[in-house]
């Protein structure tokens, strides 16, 4: 399994997704594409540039560890700064980059954000870009992986009042699979944790509380698959593999 998101703390959509197949002893890696060096917070008081990158990698490593991750790699591309889509030589080399991950790994299964974005950021609108042009030219891979899913932000779990999700919720009709993670909930909180840059206490537990809700299922669309769906509602993102 390879999850690629954006800027560390993206994988908090999924991360208890990561803890479980990681505790399962699946091979599950974290493929991050910048440090969100501009990210910047008002309650950490961090400014700008490499100190903040450094702080966001090391809240990364921390996060890996707690979801027990087989690796993790944070590849520095410029925050804010690979979009634009493939006249960008910076798009043109993150989707070079996701093709050597998945050959490198060996990954069978992608996780990324959808076209939405989850909350709408540009860097995620764009990763989404990037993994879907690396997964669907299957000449240009030396492995080919057998599902993309997108992680999403469901509207059933979501108070219209979180408003950093934007008007991005993803309605239920549109999840393809649902993955039981409710034992892996404290870890997730954990990893989370480890974002003191970016989330603060209180936001730390409204995060929670989304899990919660969803009591523990975490909900994903299958967005490209070389094996037909075993069930109407997955419950497994390895099922036909």
């Amino acid at each position: 399994m390879l999850a690629v998101f954006s800027h560390p703390d993206d994988e908090t959509i999924v991360s208890p997704l990561l803890a479980k197949y990681a505790h399962e002893e699946h091979s599950v890696h974290l493929l991050t594409l910048t440090a969100g060096e501009k990210g910047i917070r008002t309650h950490a008081k961090i400014p700008a540039g490499p100190a903040l990158a450094a702080i966001r990698a090391q809240e990364l490593a921390c996060s890996a560890a707690k979801l027990g991750l087989t690796g993790h790699t944070l590849l520095h591309f410029p925050d804010q700064g690979f979009g634009a889509g493939i006249r960008n030589p910076v798009w043109k080399e993150a989707v070079s980059q996701v093709r050597a991950a998945i050959g490198r790994l060996h990954a069978d299964v992608l996780v990324t954000w959808g076209p939405e974005g989850g909350t709408g950021h540009p860097d995620h609108r764009a990763t989404s870009g990037v993994v879907v042009q690396a997964f669907q030219q299957r000449s240009q891979l030396s492995y080919k992986p057998s599902k993309l899913y997108y992680a999403l932000f469901p509207e059933i779990a979501m108070s219209r009042t979180d408003n950093w999700a934007g008007d991005t919720r993803v309605s239920r009709e549109f999840t393809t699979t649902e993955v039981d993670c409710s034992e892996y909930l404290c870890a997730a909180q954990e990893a989370i944790e480890c974002y003191r840059s970016q989330w603060t206490p209180e936001v730390m537990l409204r995060v929670r509380g989304i899990c919660e809700a969803a009591h523990g299922q975490v909900p994903l669309r299958l967005a490209y698959s070389t094996v037909a769906l075993v069930t109407s509602l997955e419950t497994d993102i390895f099922a036909g593999l």
